[in-house]
């Protein structure tokens, strides 16, 4: 078990990560189908978890502890972003404003100055479109792209849950008062979800880029029928996505 030292104390890092699960909880809204504590952090602490224990098995460098503290900060304060238009304005995107609220926290917590730094930037590199620096630190580089390729772990898992994931992701923008239709939000998830994947993912037998790409390509061309068949039980729940028009 490792330990961190913070404001003069040893604390264990599981102790820790406990302490700021509590913290945290609050900048994640329950009522979100998607972005929120239960589902998308608490599932995604696993993959990352296994992800980082398998390279760690190959001999790369990675840090666990700052890539779960990175991971369970990603998304924190969404959806704030969207209805609060000064967010952007002053903090530039939704990363932006996540990396600002664990800036705070982990200062509060005594971490030094450097760790904030390092983990703000695993929390950047979830931006769609985001590079790291070329002269990165190798483990921070890893322990980045862990944070990253978590985030999107959806992309690569069976089709069934990508679906339904889908599917949570258009009653979210319905909750924002952003309600596409089917063939719009098919076109907006390849073109998000395409430039999201690149080589700067953590090669890893759950986590494939080929994989991310055929889901991607088969949900652009199933029908609504059958996305419906493929959600099985929860067609019911999403039957009105599919079959909202164009205005």
């Amino acid at each position: 078990m490792g330990f961190v030292i913070l404001n003069n104390e040893r604390q264990d890092e599981a102790g820790f990560l406990e302490l700021l699960s509590s913290d945290l909880k609050s900048f994640y809204e329950p009522r979100l189908p998607y972005h929120n504590w239960d589902e998308h952090i608490e599932h995604g602490l696993d993959i990352i978890d296994n992800l980082c224990e398998q390279e760690k098995a190959k001999g790369n460098p990675i840090n666990s502890f700052m890539a779960k503290i990175a991971y369970m900060g990603h998304d924190a304060g969404f959806p704030h972003d969207l209805i609060t238009p000064d967010i952007w304005e002053k903090y530039g995107s939704k990363e932006g404003y996540s990396a600002h609220i664990m800036e705070v926290l982990l200062q509060n917590y005594g971490f030094e100055e450097s760790r904030i730094r390092d983990i703000q930037t695993c929390i950047m590199f979830t931006k769609m479109g985001e590079h790291l620096p070329e002269d990165i630190d190798e483990e921070l580089g890893n322990t980045a792209k862990a944070v990253r390729t978590t985030d999107l772990s959806h992309i690569f898992g069976p089709y069934k849950g990508f679906v339904i994931n889908s599917f949570k992701l258009m009653e979210e923008g319905k909750m924002y008062g952003r309600e596409p239709d089917l063939a719009e939000f098919k076109n907006i998830a390849r073109f998000v979800l395409t430039s999201y994947l690149s080589p700067d993912f953590i090669p890893s037998g759950t986590c494939s880029i080929v994989d991310g790409m055929k889901n991607i390509e088969r949900f652009s061309k199933d029908s609504p029928s059958r996305l419906l068949k493929v959600v099985g039980n929860q067609a019911n729940r999403f039957a009105s996505l599919v079959k909202r028009k164009a205005a």
